[in-house]
């Protein structure tokens, strides 16, 4: 029985009038049974006393619940939680945005929760009424894995507190804080956190499913400093987990996250990081790729964990693709010239550079607001050090191609980020489930596109356009963030697919969270 609206809805399914759920029924039923005036013969299909026939007009998602029982439910959340529906007008448009115009789905209700007790409301109102759900965190994900058509969001943007243990180096985070919220936190104290190249992604898909970023060289993935993690679990329990609490879900969720519960809270480790890091902008033709990545290569066999480098491939001014490198160093402006010496030397078509809090280094690469306005989907990739000359060339060639062939497509482009192994390697294979331990460098590709008919052409071109990277790589793996969760499973998580699978049947056996 669904303990909010008092109906037991797989009870209340068996007074159905069969009519209404068996096709062809009805009218055999109408010719069998005699007209009949008054008091019933006793032979007519049982009235459901229990809940509106299937079919009535007040009735939504197939049947399973009414706008009136999504709004009884609402009541028994937390006073500042809401459930939004279509009736609620732009509350519900709003609800429904994300960052790509291709997640954008039509929910039946969006529930903004503020606790974990109200996730777990949540997850067994869906449960009891048989309803679909997804959880949204930061809402990045370009194909819509946060976004549902005719279910259930969770949504956890209203989850963003956040507050430092600065005696033991930690942050503690909401499940929808995003990373600016983490990373402003600890910045107070000096102190930084693994997170990706903007600031405005969720930390729970970023943190849960690896999280690649500046400072990966030195203290590894995102997900390597998770130090425990509340989850609602698919039986509505609230558990901890971490190395000494429920260790085989803390070894789940690093890695696959978004199948295995929702965390509502993190708990960080986070790192001294300089006062002042160097960063910025430069960007080169694509007629200069012999000397650019001549350089890369060069400046990456230094082999120095403070550096980083995010060079996007991309339609430069010149109309052509070339090279944005976004460059960082953490440490003093000086170390940072002597360290990218290499690069520098070469004339670039601009540049932009100078030090910098942690914090703001984090905001160069982000859209204007959370939402980018435009279709928007990913692709995975990868590719082994070091970068090869023809590979890249002919990589810019494919998109100088793709812009000629469709002028709605030129903010296409793919970002290759140049860590140091150190970090990544720290752990083995097995440690957890992210199991993408080696030294290859993580290639984002973002099919980016203006006319939303291209869709399925994009997404076909961004597969092709990875599969032609990582033929410098590792052809088999896939980094779930980029390869959007679209699998298959067993390439997001390579060794340790089978494990997963395993624990799937202990933690969530019903699937209903995201299936592996």
């Amino acid at each position: 029985m669904c303990q909010f609206c008092g109906v037991d809805p797989a009870f209340a399914a068996f007074f159905d009038d069969p009519a209404d759920t068996n096709n062809g029924t009805e009218q055999q039923q109408q010719q069998q049974q005699p007209e009949v005036t008054g008091a019933s013969n006793g032979d007519a299909p049982a009235p459901n006393f229990f809940r509106l026939k299937p079919t009535n007009k007040r009735y939504q998602a197939g049947g399973r619940i009414t706008t009136q029982q999504l709004t009884t439910f609402g009541s028994s959340l937390s006073p500042t939680s809401r459930v939004i529906m279509g009736h609620h007008g732009q509350a519900y448009n709003n609800a429904i945005r994300r960052w790509s115009k291709c997640a954008v789905k039509q929910a039946l209700a969006v529930v903004m929760v503020t606790s974990a007790e109200d996730v777990r409301k949540t997850i067994i109102m869906c449960e009891s009424h048989g309803l679909p759900f997804v959880v949204k965190g930061g809402g990045h994900s370009p194909g819509g894995a946060s976004s549902i058509e005719n279910g259930i969001v969770i949504d956890l943007s209203l989850m963003t507190e956040t507050f430092v243990k600065a005696d033991e180096k930690q942050v503690v985070a909401g499940g929808g804080a995003l990373a600016s919220h983490v990373i402003k936190a600890a910045a107070e104290y000096g102190l930084a956190c693994v997170t990706g190249s903007t600031s405005h992604v969720g930390i729970g898909g970023l943190m849960l499913h690896g999280g690649y970023g500046y400072l990966t060289g030195e203290y590894g993935l995102a997900v390597d400093n998770i130090v425990a993690a509340e989850v609602v679990t698919a039986k509505g329990q609230i558990v901890w987990a971490s190395k000494d609490e429920n260790p085989d879900l803390y070894w789940c969720i690093r890695g696959a996250g978004n199948k295995f519960g929702v965390v509502t809270k993190f708990i960080i480790q986070a790192h001294p990081v300089a006062s002042s890091v160097w960063g910025g902008s430069i960007s080169y033709s694509g007629s200069q790729v012999k000397e650019v990545v001549e350089a890369l290569n060069t400046w990456f066999a230094k082999h120095n964990v403070k550096a980083a480098a995010a060079v996007a491939l991309g339609k430069g001014t010149d109309g052509k693709a070339g090279f944005t490198i976004l460059p960082f160093y953490d440490g003093s402006e000086q170390d940072a010239k002597e360290n990218f010496e290499p690069l520098l030397k070469l004339t670039p078509t601009a540049q932009n550079t100078s030090s910098m809090p942690y914090w703001k280094i984090n905001t160069l690469s982000d859209e204007p607001n959370l939402y980018a306005g435009v279709p928007i989907r990913f692709a995975s990739a990868n590719i082994k050090p070091q970068l090869d000359v023809d590979h890249i060339r002919t990589a810019l060639e494919r998109l100088d191609q793709l812009y000629a062939e469709e002028p709605n497509a030129s903010g296409t482009g793919s970002l290759i980020l140049m860590v140091q192994p150190d970090g990544v390697m720290k752990h083995k294979r097995t440690d957890m489930a992210f199991s993408w331990r080696d030294d290859h460098f993580d290639v984002g590709i973002a099919a980016v596109f203006t006319d939303p008919k291209l869709e399925d052409k994009m997404v076909a071109w961004a597969q092709d356009f990875g599969e032609y990277l990582s033929s410098r790589g590792d052809s088999y793996r896939l980094y779930a963030n980029h390869s959007d969760f679209n699998g298959p499973s067993a390439r997001e998580y390579g060794i340790n697919y089978m494990e997963l699978s395993k624990l799937k049947q202990k933690w969530d056996p019903d699937n209903l969270f995201a299936k592996l």
